[in-house]
């Protein structure tokens, strides 16, 4: 979710608290049945005017705010996030069909089976297998304030290849304190903070140098941008960064991954896309943004990468691979701030009730559907696991939900269809604690 479904101004899940929690939650009616120090010399290909174009990497701190004449006001000088030039939201007959669609939660939950997770963490191959993992760490400098070595300890136990971070809270103007802000011997990362309001949002894509140098070849953008040189050279495990513009908010940071020339392995080429997608907000706020601009805009987004993937993937012969066709595509990973299924979250209230939490809108809901459809991509989780539940990855702190497991799914990993058979698994990592969010967890075989 955001670092805050909780009560902001911005409509987001910012605020200078570290929890997160649906903005107008109900309380339950019952019991419902996650290297290297960045690397100086990486480099930025093409530049621009703004701020974001001079950084690497960025830190954060929320604004404080002041009190007025009346202590139960308080005003802020920090820029507020609004739906910009986006007019308001008419909902449609659909979504009105849905918001008068009752459900009871023995309806919601009787087809649903238990969790059995499919793999034991024994199965995984490095020497065959990525790992990728993504986790809402709601404030990255709060996480390490709170334990030194947490960030440190989790990848040094899990090794991923791969490690997306949502809603960091870094600031642009900060970019030598965040280069020594969560590093970890022998990874690289890139981060994307948001240039428009302090301590809010933004994401930090980490990169496993073995993995770079041996087997693959990483480029980074920031928003919804391509890789201007497709064939761009770089310093071994030293990711190239481009800029892009569309996204001041730092919800976009993607790695273009592709054979690291002598690696002798395949053709492939896959975009992963790390993304913290904008919260609708207390009172559902910020819904026509999200719907009327920020999930068009992805949608478009995704489409363009795996044009690019099917464009720049050489077609390779049957004897490399086995018989299989060259994989390429996209990995979309993240906050996607949606909970899909109905038995994504706990039940409360009642059925309508719900869906007029941030998340749970039927219009969010639609709108991802139609973000998969559109792309001909897949949730990964429930392509494995259709019925299993309940399987969360956030618990608002405000409704104490970790506890009583009164959750949501709010955390993806989206694959291309094409990239579908070469996933072994996805799983969450409920034990892993430091923020509102547990990390979740894909494996994939490599090509």
């Amino acid at each position: 979710m955001a670092s805050k479904r909780r009560r902001q101004s911005s409509g987001d899940s910012t605020s200078s608290s570290t929890t997160s929690s649906p903005p107008s939650e109900l309380l339950p009616s019952k019991k419902a049945a996650g290297g290297q120090r960045v690397k100086a010399e990486v480099a930025v290909t093409a530049t621009t005017t703004d701020t974001t174009s001079a950084t690497v990497t960025a830190a954060g701190g929320a604004k404080k705010t002041t009190t007025t004449g009346n202590p139960a006001r308080r005003t802020s000088s920090a820029p507020k996030i609004t739906n910009g030039d986006v007019g308001k939201l008419i909902r449609t007959a659909e979504a009105l069909a849905a918001l008068n669609t009752k459900r009871s939660e023995k309806e919601i939950w009787s087809d649903v089976v238990p969790f059995v997770r499919r793999t034991a963490d024994s199965d995984f191959d490095p020497s065959r297998m990525y790992k990728f993992i993504t986790w809402n760490v709601a404030g990255l400098r709060g996480l390490l304030k709170k334990n030194a070595s947490a960030l440190r300890a989790f990848m040094e136990a899990e090794q991923p290849d791969i490690l997306c971070l949502q809603e960091t809270k870094l600031n642009v103007d900060e970019a030598e304190a965040n280069a020594a802000l969560g590093v970890v011997d022998g990874y690289s990362f890139v981060d994307h903070p948001c240039a428009f309001k302090r301590g809010y949002s933004g994401t930090r894509t980490y990169m496993k140098n073995s993995t770079t140098v041996k087997r693959l070849h990483a480029r980074c953008t920031r928003g919804f941008a391509l890789p201007s040189e497709p064939q761009a050279d770089a310093a071994a495990g030293s990711p190239v960064l481009v800029e892009g513009a569309g996204d001041e908010e730092g919800r976009v940071l993607t790695t273009f991954l592709s054979p690291d020339p002598g690696s002798g392995s395949s053709s492939s080429r896959i975009a992963l896309v790390n993304t913290y997608v904008a919260n609708s907000g207390m009172g559902l706020t910020r819904l026509p943004y999200r719907i009327q601009s920020f999930d068009p805009n992805m949608r478009e987004y995704l489409h363009r990468l795996d044009t690019w993937a099917t464009e720049n993937a050489a077609v390779p012969s049957a004897a490399a691979t086995g018989g299989d066709s060259s994989p390429h595509g996209f990995i979309w990973a993240g906050d996607l701030n949606v909970a899909e299924r109905d038995y994504d979250r706990y039940y409360a209230g009642t059925f309508k009730s719900m869906q007029e939490c941030s998340g749970f809108a039927p219009e969010e809901r639609m709108s991802f559907r139609e973000t998969m459809q559109r792309t001909n991509s897949v949730d990964v989780f429930r392509q494995l696991y259709p019925q299993a539940g309940p399987v969360y990855s956030f618990w608002s702190q405000r409704i104490n939900g970790r506890p009583r497991n009164l959750g949501w799914r709010l955390d993806y990993f989206v694959v291309s269809s094409r990239l579908a058979s070469y996933v072994v698994d996805c799983f969450p990592m409920p034990t892993v604690m430091g923020s509102d969010h547990c990390p979740f967890q894909m494996w994939m075989r490599h090509p």
